[in-house]
């Protein structure tokens, strides 16, 4: 990593490894260039947003890219994060790919019996995977889906809820219990018409309706695939029941609600803000997770949404101190 300070009226400017410049990627920090041509830097990318196609060969005309001295901190986190993915990387990936083909197939023929052996193999990986030191929850995001669909959406809602149980010190059969339910959460969509579902604009009041009933349809399938577990049952039945009592299908209310059913809600509301969708770009990281703290307490359990928070934020901490 460059050390090498361009100072300007005081102000200090630190270059950084362009290898973190991608498409998809989304930098938590402001970059400032400088070109042959140009006497002082200029902001030229703004933090907290994906960069496009278009970015990524705009930054990388610069011979050197800098960041300010109040966000170095910032910069070294990211960086850091992402050179941990070469702990995990290739096989993270590859297992990616694979299972998003695998839940592909699992919408497809929802009713096949044989796909609760699958769901168990990935869900044991996974719990394995990310019990490892080497896992983050920032490296993740940086290898996962930029686009929303159904089976890369319940991988993503699965391994958020797993790093978040194991934040909260569940054992790892809970773990399990809880991959599996956020897994097969929104399996119910696979009942719902192609038509209702992937509409780019506002659904209709019957339309959103027949939306609704998909964590109905999720618990009748999981039951059919031979699920008994009530932990596993109640995540998928109720991950859309808000504290306030005005969610689906059971009108459920703060504590009447699973912890399961909880921590899906908060993994589910960030992945759904956070990737691309027909009609909705990403929200990023920073602004989702402030938004879901000020602006949903009468939709999630702020307490496990403030547990979500300090994930990213232990895992700055712990960055800081390698």
């Amino acid at each position: 990593m460059e050390t090498t300070e361009y100072i300007v009226n005081t102000q200090k400017y630190y270059p950084i490894n362009k290898t973190i410049i991608d498409e998809d990627v989304e930098l938590f920090f402001n970059l400032y260039g400088k070109t042959s041509r140009e006497k002082e830097l200029s902001l030229i990318s703004t933090k907290n947003r994906k960069l496009v196609k278009h970015d990524v060969e705009n930054l990388l005309d610069y011979n050197l890219l800098y960041v300010h001295e109040e966000e170095k901190e910032l910069y070294e986190n990211y960086y850091n994060n992402l050179m941990s993915l070469k702990l995990v990387p290739e096989k993270m990936k590859e297992f990616y790919s694979n299972v998003g083909n695998t839940i592909n197939k699992m919408f497809t023929n929802p009713q096949d019996k044989s796909n609760m052996k699958e769901v168990d193999n990935i869900v044991t990986d996974m719990v394995s995977t990310i019990a490892q030191d080497s896992f983050t929850v920032s490296s993740f995001i940086t290898i996962l889906s930029s686009d929303y669909y159904n089976h890369t959406h319940s991988l993503n809602v699965s391994v958020y809820a797993i790093c978040l149980g194991r934040h909260l010190k569940m054992s790892k059969s809970e773990l399990k219990e809880l991959g599996v339910s956020a897994l097969l959460h929104d399996l119910g969509k696979s009942k719902i018409s192609d038509a209702i579902i992937n509409k780019t604009g506002k659904l209709t009041e019957h339309e959103f309706n027949e939306v609704k009933k998909h964590s109905m349809y999720g618990w009748a399938l999981a039951r059919q695939m031979g699920i008994t577990n009530k932990h596993i049952l109640a995540g998928i039945r109720n991950h859309h029941e808000r504290m306030d009592g005005n969610g689906y299908p059971d009108k459920l209310k703060d504590e009447q609600i699973h912890t399961f059913a909880k921590i899906i809600a908060v993994c589910d509301t960030f992945d759904a803000l956070t990737t691309n969708k027909s009609y909705q770009d990403s929200m990023g990281t920073f602004n989702t997770l402030l938004m879901m703290k000020k602006e949903m307490s009468k939709h999630l359990d702020t307490t496990i949404v403030d547990h979500f928070i300090n994930i990213f934020r232990e895992e700055s901490i712990s960055n800081k101190t390698t």
